[in-house]
């Protein structure tokens, strides 16, 4: 089976929004799920919203989970936290921190709407950090490669393997979306993205280990000025030669894009940008709106394009970040990126996938995703023209329909009338005739006449008037 969860985001804040929670207690101490218990690979991370649980069999049960949370002696008297001094995080320490582990239960809420009652998905013994001193940001799962959820999930039998797929959506204060994103635990949603995906290795070196080379930067105006390449030493004369690929991290850590050096002021001197900082990203603001697109070309021509509302928001705020020329760190493509496509991974092969999101899908479709397998997106079944206009399509074919069939039985109830009105008519002119003909007949036949009168006893006959002889009747 897989576990899906259908909303996402990065931040606290984006939690409180969406009202969705990954919390416990464990005395007075903040208990949060351990990200990656794990590991220092923990790309990506992702503030859990809610979860489908469906079956792998048919019919496919589609859930969903609203709550993630986790249990302790103080919540619940049925489990308790059960300490393990020996286990040790594979994550870097934090200064100022410490915590103990152990094992815990973990409750999945699903339900199948929003607005239904929940049921729950039992994880047992799931390892959990207590946080004992410091300061840490708690509401994270890591979902990397050691991540102590997958580990658990697969270990239980909930999911068919090692396999993860994030659609992150733009449902967080950051984005200043409104569409929901979707978590798959081993499996991923065929109806949320299209066309095949493209796959890339896993650089497991890195701290995040999904890296692709980016071969181009493209902005283009919507008033018809063409494409600019920010790689181009043509249009921008301050290179000596075309910039060279490069290789970029995928993580939901941050949402701009951080880029190299040189091609941040190209996209600078090209759209007319300056520093901004409204968000505590670094992210670039223009000064004047620009209508047109940006698009990353990666090394196999997969290419991923930010529509206008995401290039610009209405703050004229963009996901690219501003970075400094001695600046040596790592080159990112944060959640802007991750808002246009569609990632599936498989850590039990070390690759992962891409492929253009869906952005708005009504419907949710679960696959299993196995291990070694390429995902297949859902092909939508052909419809006649008819079909495809909808409900209004419907609704007027009703009563073009209705009106036709009016008709008909009007006309039919015409022609039934005149017919019965035609055998009415036969009817009565041979009734007519008939008498006609009788007529004939007696006028045709010999006059009869009435015999002459007989003497009768008038006593006999009227015995209420005098006797006299000789009357005559």
């Amino acid at each position: 089976m897989t576990l899906q969860s259908s909303n996402t985001g990065l931040s606290s804040d984006w939690v409180r929004q969406h009202k969705t929670k990954v919390y416990g207690r464990h005395y007075n101490k903040t208990t949060h799920l351990l990200h990656q218990a794990n590991t220092a690979k923990t790309i990506p991370r992702f503030e859990t919203a809610s979860i489908a649980l469906e079956a792998s069999s048919t019919p496919k049960i589609r859930l969903r989970m609203s709550h993630l949370r986790l249990t302790s002696p103080f919540t619940d008297t049925l489990y308790s936290f059960t300490q393990d001094a020996n286990f040790q995080s594979l994550d870097k320490a934090q200064d100022g921190f410490s915590s103990s582990f152990g094992q815990e239960l973990l409750r999945l809420y699903t339900h199948y709407f929003e607005t239904d009652g929940a049921s729950q998905t039992l994880v047992e013994n799931s390892t959990i950090e207590v946080a004992d001193s410091g300061s840490i940001r708690p509401g994270q799962v890591g979902m990397g490669s050691s991540s102590t959820l997958l580990r658990d999930l697969v270990a239980q039998d909930m999911i068919a393997g090692s396999t993860y797929s994030l659609y992150i959506g733009h449902g967080f204060e950051r984005a200043g979306g409104v569409v929901n994103g979707s978590n798959v635990f081993g499996g991923y949603d065929s109806g949320r993205f299209t066309g095949e995906p493209h796959r890339y290795p896993m650089n497991i070196e890195n701290v995040s280990p999904m890296s692709v080379r980016i071969k181009d930067v493209v902005i283009s105006s919507a008033n018809g000025n063409g494409n600019v390449s920010l790689f181009d030493n043509t249009v921008f004369t301050g290179m000596k030669s075309r910039a060279e690929a490069f290789d970029a991290q995928i993580t939901t850590e941050q949402h701009p894009f951080s880029l190299p050096y040189q091609i941040t002021q190209n996209f600078i001197s090209q759209l007319g940008a300056e520093q901004d900082n409204t968000w505590g990203d670094h992210s670039l603001k223009l000064k004047n709106a620009f209508n047109g697109t940006l698009s990353i070309v990666l090394e196999d021509g997969f290419t991923v394009t930010l529509p206008p509302e995401v290039l610009m928001n209405a703050s004229n705020i963009t996901p690219v970040q501003d970075r400094k020329e001695s600046d040596t760190t790592p080159f990112y493509l944060g959640t802007a990126f991750l808002g246009q496509v569609y990632l599936m991974a498989d850590y039990e092969s070390n690759n992962f996938f891409l492929a253009k999101a869906v952005q708005k899908n009504n419907f949710v479709m679960p696959v299993t995703f196995c291990p070694k397998s390429t995902p297949v997106a859902y092909v939508r079944p052909k419809v006649s023209q008819w079909q495809s206009q909808g409900l209004a399509g419907a609704v007027v074919g009703g009563i073009i329909g209705g009106l036709g069939l009016i008709v008909a039985i009007y006309c039919i109830w015409i022609t039934w009338m005149r017919k019965k009105d035609e055998r009415n008519l036969k009817r009565e002119l041979k009734r007519n005739s008939q008498k006609k003909l009788e007529q004939m007949d007696i006028e045709e036949a010999q006059p009869k006449f009435d015999p002459p009168p007989q003497t009768v006893n008038a006593a006999k006959a009227m015995f209420w008037r005098k006797n006299k002889p000789g009357l005559t009747f």
